[in-house]
């Protein structure tokens, strides 16, 4: 259990020491960096709002910040695939040879044991292999004897996955499953796990499913990767996820799932949504469409960026500058509005580009879903500006808080090799007595031999009749 608990925060740890990167504000090529660049940039052109060389400034200002925007999603993508790719390789692959072999020493200890041959060599080995496959996911071993004819019995080892009240078998004797996974990067769980019997096929429950699913692989290193890659921390408080991958929403009035583990999916979803509400306030500052509601605007009519794969839904990965803008050969930054709209606030009125800037350093609160009251869960109440800060703070709170977990367990696992070292372990000082004192009865026995030698050598060679 405890070599489980390590094994999770580890790979969790890892993970989250990657994605530190990506936020990282020492990086002076980083969003932050370039949303302090482009209010410089609009700063200026409000001073001189009909110079397009200085639109210009601005215009590139906004494309380098796309750039960083696809930067970020990009190196997501690359830790998200770095880490499925790790999932299988590292650790299930690794996970179905151990059980293999596991299965081929009990096969080897059950013969040496029928032919009363010593298989101690052998025992340390399978037990070396049930402590590493009990980092990777929470296991329970058993024993029981089996009649081999002429009245004996032997041991036959049996391993099995535990979840709570099920187990699932793993190993009897010689026979033993595989793990395998699925992945679909378009599915609310990108990555879901399976039991396979050695021929490959699927195990099923009575009812006809997948006998080991997600939820039973909570621990352990398996847990850790399924947790990083599927949890998307306070997003997945709006909806629980049946087994199927299908969406169960939360009824009216009742309160929503828990959250998650922030894994990568948190930080992908919270980088897509600055980069749309980004996009937003900066289209609908520079739109003249008049709109009489504001809950309901209407469609800017001069977008600043848009997406770049023509969906029309802007994330960190598409977001780019407008075609309109990108084209246009005059002034396309609307410097100034004439007139407000009946209940629309008239704070935009006059200089457009310096509400514009406003709007960079103004607070509002950032949800996981602002259509859906019924599960909506805050993430932030800041400024557009300091949004990558504060994921930035939400990630190391994370790490520090999976590092101090990890310390603990650790810790306790520690303590108990120590504990299992004190009873099945050689005890080196007393080992090193008895080395000394089998030393001086060698040393006995050998000077007793030389006296017996010297006695029969002067019996037969010096005591002759005369």
């Amino acid at each position: 259990m405890e070599h489980a608990k390590t094994g999770k925060t580890g790979t969790e740890l890892t993970t989250l020491n990657d994605l530190e990167s990506i936020f990282d504000e020492i990086d002076k090529d980083g969003i932050n960096s370039q949303f302090e660049d482009l209010v410089k940039q609009l700063n200026t052109l409000a001073a001189s709002p009909a110079d397009n060389s200085l639109e210009n400034i601005v215009k590139n200002s906004s494309l380098l910040l796309t750039k960083a925007f696809n930067n970020a999603s990009e190196q997501l993508s690359k830790i998200r695939k770095q880490e499925t790719d790790s999932f299988q390789t590292d650790a299930v692959d690794k996970v179905n040879n151990l059980l293999s072999n596991i299965a081929h020493i009990n096969k080897e200890i059950k013969s040496a044991d029928i032919s009363n041959s010593p298989s101690l060599e052998l025992l340390d080995q399978r037990n070396t292999m049930l402590d590493e496959l009990s980092q990777y996911v929470d296991i329970q071993t058993s024993t029981k004897l089996v009649p081999v004819g002429a009245g004996r019995t032997v041991e036959e080892l049996s391993v099995n996955l535990v979840s709570g009240d099920k187990t699932v078998n793993l190993i009897n004797n010689d026979k033993y499953n595989q793990f395998s996974l699925t992945i679909d990067n378009t599915a609310q769980n990108p990555v879901s796990i399976q039991l396979k019997d050695s021929a490959g096929n699927l195990l099923k429950d009575t009812d006809g499913n997948s006998l080991v699913t997600n939820s039973d692989v909570t621990n352990g290193v398996f847990g850790g990767y399924l947790a990083i890659l599927n949890d998307s921390g306070e997003y997945d408080a709006r909806n629980a996820v049946a087994e199927d991958d299908t969406t169960i929403p939360p009824t009216p009035g009742s309160p929503a799932v828990a959250a998650t583990t922030r894994g990568i999916g948190y930080y992908e979803k919270v980088l897509n949504q600055l980069a749309t509400t980004f996009a937003d306030m900066m289209n609908r500052a520079n739109s003249t469409n008049p709109t009489t509601d504001p809950a309901n605007p209407t469609v800017p009519n001069k977008p600043l960026f848009s997406a770049d794969d023509g969906s029309g839904i802007i994330t960190a990965a598409n977001i780019s500058i407008s075609n309109e803008w990108n084209n246009a050969t005059g002034s396309y930054i609307t410097a100034t509005k004439q007139e407000a709209a009946p209940g629309v606030d008239n704070s935009n009125l006059g200089d457009n580009i310096l509400f514009m800037v406003d709007q960079f350093s103004k607070q509002q609160t950032f949800t996981t879903s602002p259509n859906d009251p019924v599960a909506n869960t805050t993430l932030f109440t800041c400024s557009i500006d300091s949004f990558v800060s504060n994921i930035s703070t939400t990630l190391g709170l994370d790490i520090e808080t999976i590092s101090r977990q990890d310390d603990t367990y650790n810790s306790t696992l520690s303590d108990i090799d120590t504990q299992r070292a004190s009873i099945s372990s050689v005890d080196v000082n007393e080992e090193g007595i008895n080395m000394i004192m089998y030393n001086q009865a060698l040393t006995a026995s050998s000077r007793f031999m030389t006296t017996m030698d010297e006695a029969i050598d002067t019996i037969i060679n010096k005591m002759g009749v005369h």
